[in-house]
């Protein structure tokens, strides 16, 4: 009896004949339905975190989540790439070209290979050849130098310059020498060279020259020079290949003092015109037009005291590069007799020097050289000594 209760219980709780396990199929599928939710929700979430930035949620848009929304967002975004790339192909092509035209440039102003001529014939040289490429090629065949010793000896054959080169009037002996497109090249034999040396200098002092003040002096040479003097020098050399030392002086002393000199131009014909006791308005333009002509250049050693009557014939002797001095203020005059500087006294003979050079100063407006030409060649004795400070140098005649 409880039996048939019990059963009786459970169908009834089934309801309208419904079999008794439909209560749990009914959770089954609130669990199924609740699982598809949690995976839509899933899948949203996903969608949304991986979705690109400032893009709108692909799981919120039905139209994009479906299959023929997709293709048609892949179609557009293929359009835009292939409408991108037809934008930059004419800028890539213009690229290419340009490139294309700098690379033909390039081989036309420096091309692999040129011509150059050499020792007068034609030959095809890389770019950026040497002179060195060039002898290596076959093109020239110089003999090289000798090294010599500092005596003057042979120390190497052959041991001077490889070579002697002129590349475009440029002359040369370096062998790294860079020969440029249609070069004109003469290569020859290569010169001696001095070995190279060590060198030091020994001072040679200088004396104090006697004096020679006496009137028949003054005939023996044309020019009366003070001298400041000068130290000499002697040179030691030892070369560094050969060992050898040799000495000689390079450089002689000069004393100082007074001296005498006679020009001596060796084999060469020249002449030293001079012309005193100007200026005057009439000869000195005469001479100065002779000179003019003929490009030629004169002394003219003047009378100060005549300078301020005729500036203009010294502004002219200036102009055309002659050399203007003094032949004293007045010629000597009063003590001097105006001839002889020797009868005055020292106070007069520095006052016919200085009025002289000022007198050319003022009209020139520049110190003139301290050169002087004495009166009647009278330059001795104690006016040697007097002068010294103010001369430089005394002419005479030959």
């Amino acid at each position: 009896m409880a039996t048939r209760q019990g059963t009786s219980h459970r169908a009834s709780s089934g309801g309208q004949g419904r079999p008794a396990r439909r209560p749990a199929q009914s959770g089954t599928r609130s669990r199924q339905s609740a699982a598809r939710s949690s995976a839509r929700r899933a899948g949203q979430t996903r969608t949304t975190t991986t979705r690109r930035r400032g893009a709108a949620p692909v799981g919120t848009n039905p139209y994009l989540n479906s299959s023929s929304g997709r293709k048609q967002a892949r179609r557009g975004s293929n359009n835009r790439r292939r409408a991108a790339r037809r934008d930059l192909t004419p800028i890539l092509g213009a690229i290419v070209v340009l490139g294309m035209v700098a690379i033909v440039a390039l081989l036309v102003l420096h091309p692999w290979n040129y011509k150059v001529t050499v020792n007068g014939e034609q030959v095809t040289v890389k770019r950026n050849a040497t002179i060195a490429d060039v002898i290596e090629a076959g093109y020239a065949n110089p003999k090289p130098g000798d090294l010599m010793a500092i005596d003057g000896e042979l120390e190497k054959e052959g041991g001077g310059d490889k070579f002697a080169a002129v590349v475009n009037g440029e002359a040369t002996n370096d062998p790294e020498f860079k020969i440029p497109k249609k070069a004109e090249v003469e290569i020859s034999d290569g010169a001696d060279t001095t070995e190279k040396y060590t060198e030091s200098e020994q001072v040679v002092p200088h004396g104090q020259r006697t004096l020679d003040a006496e009137m028949g002096s003054y005939w023996t040479g044309s020019l009366h020079v003070y001298e400041k003097g000068e130290d000499g020098v002697i040179t030691t050399r030892v070369g560094k290949v050969s060992g050898k030392t040799v000495t000689e002086q390079t450089k002689n002393p000069v004393d100082s003092g007074y001296h005498i000199y006679t020009c001596d131009p060796g084999e060469d014909k020249v002449i030293a015109l001079t012309f005193d006791d100007g200026p005057w308005p009439d000869t000195t333009d005469a001479i100065l037009d002779v000179l003019e002509e003929n490009g030629a250049k004169a002394t003219f050693f003047t009378i100060g005291n005549q300078i301020s009557s005729y500036p203009e014939q010294v502004k002219r002797e200036h102009a055309l590069g002659c050399q203007v001095a003094t032949h004293t203020w007045d010629h000597a005059d009063g003590s001097g007799q105006g001839v002889n500087i020797t009868y005055m006294s020292s106070e007069e003979q520095i006052q016919e020097v200085q009025k002289g050079y000022q007198a050319i100063a003022e009209v020139l407006g520049e110190e003139p050289s301290h050169v002087l030409r004495a009166p009647g060649g009278n330059y001795y004795g104690d006016t040697i000594t007097t002068l010294e400070p103010y001369v430089d140098a005394e002419v005479c005649w030959d």
